[in-house]
C-alpha cells in the first residue's frame, strides 16, 4: 500500500498569507485533506512535529463511516510549501491558519478537535482565538493526545536538541536523509518498532522528502522556544474554556512520558467547566493514532456520545484502553 500517494491524491490546496510580521505577507500553498463521510459530525485533526496529516491515515479509516474528517499540513510540513530561511515558522501563525481553515475555508460551526504533539500547542492557541470570536466558534470537544505540552517533564531527544541549537542545527539537518529520519522515528516512537518496510514509515519518508522538508527542520523546531514561553498560559486558558476535554495518552512514550499527561490532567484539565476524561492506551507509544487506531477511534466515538458515558465506571475500556479518571460538571 502506498499511503503517501493515496493521501496526496485525495487532497486539495488552500492559500495562506503568513501573519508573522517577519515574513512580510509571504504566501504559501497549504495541503488540506478531507476524509470520512460528508454530513457526519465534523472532526478536525491537528498534526505534530516533524510529521504531517498523514499521521491520521489509519484513524481516518477507522472513523470514516462515523465522522467527516478535516486535516491540513502546516507550512514546513508534509505536502505543504516549506520555504527556507529567512522565513519564520511560528505556532501562532499556524493557529491563525487553523482558525482560518475552520471558520472560513471549511465553514465549520459544529465540530470536534483532536490534536497531537506540536499540534496540541497550536490547538490550544487556536482555541483561545476561536473563543474570542463573536460569536465564539469553539468545538464541542477537544481531544489532546501525546504531546510535550509541559516541557519540564518531557524528554527531548539528542536529535531534537541538535536541531534546536544554532551551532549544530544546519549540520544535523544536512547529515539527515528523509529515510533516516523516518526510520529513526519508526525505531523509537512506534509500537511495535517499525522499519522503512512499514507502509506508514515509508509514507513519512516521502513526506519528509517532499519539498526538501529535512532542510527546514532547524527552522520548524524553533517552536519549542514558543512552547517554553507560552505553555503554562495556554494550559491555564484551556482549563477555563467551556469545552469538553479528553486526554488520551500512549503509555510507552519516552519523549512525552506519562508524567506529562498526569501533570496536565491534575493541574489543568480535570476540573474544567465541561466534561473531562483521561484515557491511557497501554499498547501505544507517541504515535498512538498509528499504533492503536481502533482504540483511539472508539475513544473518539465515546467522547462524541457525551453524556451517554457519564455513568461509565472507571476501568471500562474500548479494546484495552483504560479510563484513568473522569469528571462530570453540573
Amino acid at each position: 500500500m502506498d499511503i503517501f500517494a493515496e493521501w496526496q491524491n485525495g487532497g486539495t490546496q488552500l492559500r495562506w498569507r503568513s501573519s508573522t510580521a517577519a515574513n512580510d505577507g509571504h504566501e504559501v500553498a497549504v495541503f488540506s485533506r478531507r476524509a470520512g463521510t460528508p454530513g457526519k459530525p465534523a472532526l478536525v485533526c491537528v498534526h505534530g512535529f516533524p510529521t504531517s496529516s498523514v499521521d491520521y491515515f489509519a484513524l481516518a479509516r477507522e472513523l470514516g463511516s462515523d465522522f467527516d474528517i478535516y486535516t491540513l499540513d502546516f507550512p514546513g510540513y508534509g505536502l505543504s510549501d516549506k520555504p527556507p530561511e529567512p522565513y519564520v515558522y511560528s505556532m501562532y501563525d499556524d493557529a491563525r491558519l487553523l482558525v482560518h481553515a475552520i471558520t472560513e475555508v471549511w465553514g465549520l460551526t459544529e465540530y470536534r478537535m483532536l490534536t497531537h504533539d506540536r499540534g496540541s500547542s497550536v490547538g490550544m492557541i487556536a482555541l483561545g482565538m476561536l473563543a474570542a470570536q463573536d460569536p465564539p466558534a469553539l468545538p464541542a470537544d477537544v481531544i489532546v493526545t501525546n504531546a510535550n505540552i509541559y516541557l519540564p517533564l518531557s524528554n527531548l531527544t539528542a536529535f531534537q536538541t541538535a536541531l534546536l541549537d544554532d551551532a549544530t542545527g544546519r549540520a544535523t539537518a544536512t547529515a539527515t536523509t528523509p529515510d533516516l529520519l523516518a526510520a529513526g522515528l519508526g525505531a523509537s516512537t512506534f509500537i511495535p518498532r517499525r522499519t522503512l518496510g512499514d507502509p506508514e514509515i515509508a509514507a513519512l519518508a516521502k513526506c519528509f522528502a517532499h519539498n526538501d522538508g529535512v532542510r527546514v527542520l532547524p527552522d520548524t523546531i524553533q517552536y519549542l522556544h514558543e512552547r517554553a514561553e507560552g505553555e503554562t498560559g495556554w494550559l491555564e486558558a484551556l482549563s477555563k474554556l467551556p469545552v469538553n476535554a479528553t486526554l488520551v495518552w500512549g503509555l510507552h512514550d519516552n519523549v512525552s512520558p506519562l508524567r506529562v499527561a498526569n501533570h496536565v490532567w491534575q493541574g489543568y484539565l480535570r476540573d474544567m467547566p465541561g466534561r473531562s476524561r483521561y484515557w491511557v492506551i497501554p499498547g501505544a507509544d507517541h504515535y498512538l493514532q498509528c499504533d492503536a487506531p481502533q482504540q483511539l477511534a472508539q475513544i473518539v466515538r465515546l467522547t462524541a456520545a457525551g453524556e451517554d458515558i457519564a455513568l461509565q465506571t472507571l476501568g471500562d475500556s474500548p479494546d484495552g484502553a483504560v479510563l484513568v479518571d473522569q469528571l462530570n460538571s453540573a
